[in-house]
């Protein structure tokens, strides 16, 4: 659907204007788009529609007249959110209209096509005097587009005559129609004929208004009458614009708005990232906004052969490129900047000063006068020119990249933009690289370029070269920022705090976070969010290859303290990638003792988070630097951790040979406690596998060799387990004991939770609510997820058992949505079958099934058989769900106090579940907690 006020105001519905009710909506619908997309009050409306005379219901007939409005909208197929009422007022939310893409055609110099936008005066066919101002303030936007259009085709020696001459005689007061027309008459000879369009201008202006034309026309009448051949055709310094230029157009954007608004604009970025080719690329689109001439200097701020270009040079420069010779400039940088202001004032310029070293340097190039525009770029930002806009480049996105190389090089990008870190001066070297040697494939130079530590060599050619950039920059730090630099280059994580970078180099952190400021403003690193800071890729190569070998090892061991030492919950969510890398790079270097309890520590933090991937990863480092050193306590922790990440990632039988590992290991040592542990988790891993008489002697055993101040687990997958087997007294008085002895809140919770839901087996539904129901509260306010979704399932299984299924789906929907954002597979196969009994139950048979499927398809997996049985029974599968529940040495007939889901399935004909109130299967037993790493 398409709006339009450049012309009659009109809704279209492809070629079909939508009727509208008549003029007042006209003016509602006029108005709303005036501010499309922002809140149009309803009194802003109530003048619209009746200027300065409402009726008393005015309010009302607005409202009315609006929500008629969005009927006609809905009705011809507009989005629900086309037209809504918001606060004081209303939005409309118009998907296409033509004021936006007249303004956008606009942004990027397409001229013609933002004229073709328009069907004729602004608003026309709408009478309000509200709206006049807008609309006649839209009109001379378009005059003004019209001046830049034809000014810009008659620089390009374009033929214009005859369009100005109706537009002079349309517009016979405005002078820049009357000076394009002069020009255009004298591009094509007709010397005569142009001074006669200023002598009746002058006329008309002298008759009507009193008044003689402006200086710029009567300037421009004596250029004409001296008949100088080459006005118009300014004399540029720009350099060569490339023609493969790719991206940026949001910079581009920027600049180009700031530019006419008057404002002068500061590119900066770091070495090689294409401030230059921004700022000529920009200039060139710009240069027909400055008739008077486009000038260019190269400050040499960061040249690898020459000296910053002092500003006196620079001033010589630029007064050279005005036809003021050296020989009549004055002497001295004061003297130089005032002439150069002089004979800038009132000219329209565009000045481009490149490469700027610092704001002392720049300083004395600003011009005094608005009408001159100055742009400038620079590796450090830049603070000399008051009022400017600050742009800073980063490396291209991915695909504007990838298009950099295939232009440059001729062929499809397949890694190589990547391999260069998307760094345009690395792109294009690479590109010339590849053409110059046609025998190359692209994947042979996505191979060279391949190592980390042999790439920067192999960006270089024909003088041209990444490294050498890079060390430009690096000269000009101080000592300190260049040891900061250098020790930065060790850091195997993907970005850097300020502690961790003060513990690196070995000073204190408000020391450390001038420093890396500094090279924050050199832009030889970047701040991907607040205190945080990260090399790019090929800048981390050069700090490596800048490296001192007396200063690295001390470094890495002082960082490894730190990241040892560890820190609060929030300290682990925004270390996380970076703990990972160090443990990673702690066993590469030798560094044992530092790999196994960085991972030990870091291991329970990922799994809480639902990193489960970076959890093995972190634990498989864990357990071979342990082996390595040989301490049987740094074997049987990291294996506890390798245990837990097989059981979080669904890998249960590698997690159960874990967990026998640890249990030979911890026996050897004569830890009794570390044994009840290791029993524990075998014995949770066994309930896992389908194996319940089996796990209850593990736990059994457990209990046996600890005494109460680390019972508490085992007694609650004891009840657990003697749930699953229908022993609901024993498993009773297991969870009370569990509750009773647990000490730390997180236990509580899981055991609570397991206490209410064998009480509601055992119909004691008030009790078991109000105990699952205070457990869910702790875990809400602990900000304990994994807790939540645990006693949200137990909550769900249990209002299912009181025959409360709509209760029950809306716990299980809670828990589904934590165990999709905790990415935790074990959990969700349950939550997914007590959501789906819960949907069955309530007749809804197609959410219910969808969600048995995910349960099984989850649950096969990862080998979870209590649930895969569960699922099968959902879906009707009974011979299959019978075998499973036989295999595990359970029931499969329902006892009198308690009709089961599966079990109606499995005394059922049907191929669909009974839709009854059901008894969910017990669920997994709670065995695997955090492992505490001693210091």
């Amino acid at each position: 659907m398409e709006f339009r006020i450049l012309g009659p105001v009109q809704c279209r519905n492809g070629a079909r204007p939508v009727k509208l009710a008549g003029p007042r909506q006209e003016r509602i619908l006029a108005a709303l788009l005036l501010g499309a997309d922002r809140v149009v009050s309803v009194s802003r409306l109530v003048d619209v529609v009746w200027d300065e005379d409402p009726p008393a219901t005015a309010t009302r007939q607005i409202r009315n007249l609006t929500t008629a409005l969005k009927r006609t909208l809905l009705a011809e197929g507009a989005a629900d959110d086309v037209l809504t009422a918001e606060g004081p007022g209303f939005v409309l939310r118009p998907g296409s209209f033509d004021l936006r893409s007249f303004e956008a055609h606009v942004s990027r110099g397409e001229f013609r096509e933002a004229l073709a936008c328009w069907s004729g005066p602004a608003l026309s066919g709408v009478d309000s005097a509200a709206l006049r101002g807008e609309a006649e303030e839209l009109d001379e936007r378009r005059l003004s587009v019209v001046e830049r259009c034809l000014d810009e085709e008659i620089s390009a020696g374009e033929d214009s005559v005859a369009e100005l001459t109706a537009l002079v005689a349309e517009h016979p007061l405005r002078e820049p129609f009357a000076g394009l027309l002069m020009r255009a008459l004298h591009q094509q000879g007709r010397q005569a004929d142009a001074l006669n369009v200023y002598r009746q201008a002058r006329t008309r202006l002298v008759e009507e208004l009193g008044i003689d034309p402006g200086p710029k026309l009567r300037e421009l009448y004596e250029r004409i009458l001296r008949d100088e051949p080459e006005y118009g055709k300014t004399r540029c310094f720009l350099p060569y614009d490339v023609p493969d230029f790719t991206g940026r157009e949001a910079e581009i954007r920027r600049l180009l708005d700031a530019v006419r608004l008057g404002r002068p604009v500061v590119v900066d970025g770091m070495a090689g990232v294409g401030k230059t080719s921004l700022a000529v690329h920009a200039a060139h689109r710009l240069a027909a906004d400055f008739p008077d001439g486009q000038l260019f200097v190269d400050l040499h701020g960061h040249s690898p052969t020459r000296e910053p270009l002092p500003p006196e040079a620079a001033l010589e420069a630029l007064l050279g490129q005005l036809d003021i010779p050296a020989s009549r400039l004055p002497g001295g940088v004061d003297r130089r900047a005032e002439l150069w202001r002089t004979r800038t004032a009132g000219r329209s310029l565009l000045v481009v000063l490149d490469n700027a070293a610092s704001a002392e340097q720049l300083r004395p190039l600003v011009p005094g006068s608005a009408t001159v525009a100055l742009l400038v770029t620079g590796r450090r930002r830049l603070a000399a020119v008051d009022g400017a806009a600050s742009i800073s480049l980063e490396v291209l996105p991915d695909e504007e990249a990838g298009a950099l190389f295939a232009a440059a090089s001729g062929r499809p990008d397949t890694g190589v933009a990547a391999l260069c870190g998307n760094l345009p001066l690395a792109i294009r070297i690479a590109a010339a690289r590849l053409q110059n040697r046609p025998q190359w494939t692209v994947q042979a130079l996505a191979e060279r370029l391949g190592s980390e530590h042999d790439r920067l060599a192999e960006l270089k050619v024909a003088g041209r070269d990444v490294a050498a950039a890079f060390a430009l920059s690096y000269r000009e730090l101080d000592a300190a920022q260049q040891r900061m630099f250098r020790l930065l280059g060790h850091n195997p994580g993907a970005d850097i705090g300020v502690p961790a970078a003060a513990a690196l180099a070995g000073i204190g952190e408000r020391e450390a976070e001038r420093l890396l400021e500094d090279l924050l403003d050199a832009h030889l690193v970047r701040q991907p969010a607040l205190g945080r800071y990260a090399f790019h890729d090929l800048i981390a190569e050069h700090a490596r290859n800048a490296a001192r070998d007396e200063e690295s090892g001390p470094a890495v061991r002082r960082l490894l303290d730190h990241y040892r030492d560890g820190g609060g919950l929030d300290w682990y969510r925004t270390e996380r990638a970076n703990l990972v890398a160090v443990t990673r790079h702690a066993l590469d270097a030798g560094l044992d003792e530092y790999a196994w309890r960085i991972a030990a520590d870091t291991a329970d933090h990922l799994r809480e988070s639902g990193h489960l991937d970076e959890l093995l990863d972190v634990a498989r480092t864990g357990i071979t630097a342990a082996r390595r050193i040989g301490d049987p306590q740094a074997i049987q922790l990291s294996l506890a951790s390798l245990t837990l990440a097989f059981w979080e990632n669904g890998r249960l039988t590698e997690g159960m040979d874990c967990a026998l590992e640890r249990l030979d290991v911890v026996r050897a040592s004569g830890d009794r406690g570390a044994e009840a542990i290791a029993l524990s988790r075998a014995g949770a891993l066994h309930g896992m596998l389908g194996r319940y008489p089996e796990a209850i002697r593990f736990y059994r055993d457990g209990l046996a060799v600890v005494g109460e101040t680390g019972a508490a687990t085992l007694w609650t997958n004891l009840s657990n387990a003697q749930e699953v087997l229908g022993r609901l007294d024993d498993a009773l008085a297991s969870a009370r004991r569990a509750v009773d002895l647990r000490e730390d809140e997180r236990g509580v919770i899981l055991s609570s939770a397991q206490l209410g839901l064998v009480l509601s087996r055992l119909g004691r539904f008030g009790e078991a609510f109000e105990v699952i129901e205070r457990s869910i509260t702790a875990s809400r306010d602990l900000g304990y997820l994994f807790g939540e979704a645990w006693s949200r399932i137990d909550l769900a299984d249990a209002l299912l058992l009181a025959d409360r299924p709509g209760d029950a789906r809306e716990q299980a929907e809670h828990a589904c949505a934590i165990l999709t954002r905790l990415n935790h597979p074990l959990l969700l196969a349950m939550a997914a079958n007590s959501l789906g009994t819960a949907c069955l139950a309530l007749g809804e048979t197609e959410t219910g099934l969808k969600r048995h499927r995910l349960a099984l398809e989850t649950a096969k997996r990862i080998g979870y058989r209590l649930q895969e049985a569960r699922a099968l029974a959902g879906l009707g599968q009974v011979g299959a769900a019978r075998e499973h529940y036989a295999a595990m040495g359970l029931p499969t007939e329902p006892t009198s106090r308690e009709t089961t889901a599966s079990a109606a399935v499995l005394h059922s004909n049907s191929t669909t579940p009974a839709p009854s109130t059901t008894k969910p299967p017990a669920k997994a037993p709670r065995a695997i907690e955090p492992v505490n790493t001693p210091t």
